[in-house]
């Protein structure tokens, strides 16, 4: 009787260890992947958002709030959006269109929209046309061809979003 030796060869365990680093690494490209999807979802739901009240804000006062190269959600100079316009602090405020204005997600973005002093990455307000018009430069980590916006620089204005850097 020939007794058989039990268990893997070598080769066997190499070709399982190769399979697993494989699923492993595709896991992990597909949640980065998302991630980042997530966040310009994020950017552009902020975007809107910030659109929507600086609408609101024309409806009161028939033109835009002032501002010149703003890096909206600043503590400092656009924490919040009232019928003064962007301010640090809008507690005393009775007509309050945006009690916070959110900041941009920093992370994944490559720094090709910034302004403020300190230049940081940002969401970059500026009115124009002596406040009939604003513009909003923003940075998306990815392409969405489907509502023609485009990896790296994107302007907001009253018309809507457009790929490329906002034009005076």
């Amino acid at each position: 009787m020939k007794i058989t030796p039990r268990g893997f060869t070598h080769i066997e365990i190499l070709v399982v260890v190769a399979i697993i680093a494989l699923v492993g690494t595709f896991s992990a490209v597909a949640v980065n992947s998302a991630r980042s999807k997530q966040r310009d979802a994020t950017r552009l739901s902020n975007v809107r958002l910030v659109q929507s009240a600086l609408e609101d804000y024309f409806n009161e006062n028939n033109s835009y709030p002032p501002g010149n190269l703003l890096p909206l959600g600043d503590i400092a100079q656009s924490a919040c959006l009232s019928l003064s316009g962007f301010g640090s602090d809008c507690s005393e405020e009775k007509n309050i269109f945006l009690r916070r204005v959110p900041r941009t997600y920093e992370s994944g973005l490559k720094g090709k929209i910034t302004c403020g002093e300190p230049a940081r990455n940002a969401f970059c307000y500026s009115v124009i046309d002596d406040g009939d018009s604003y513009l909003i430069n923003f940075e998306l980590e990815n392409g969405l061809s489907a509502v023609g916006l485009q990896t790296g620089v994107n302007c907001a204005t009253p018309d809507g979003m457009e790929a490329g850097t906002c034009a005076k």
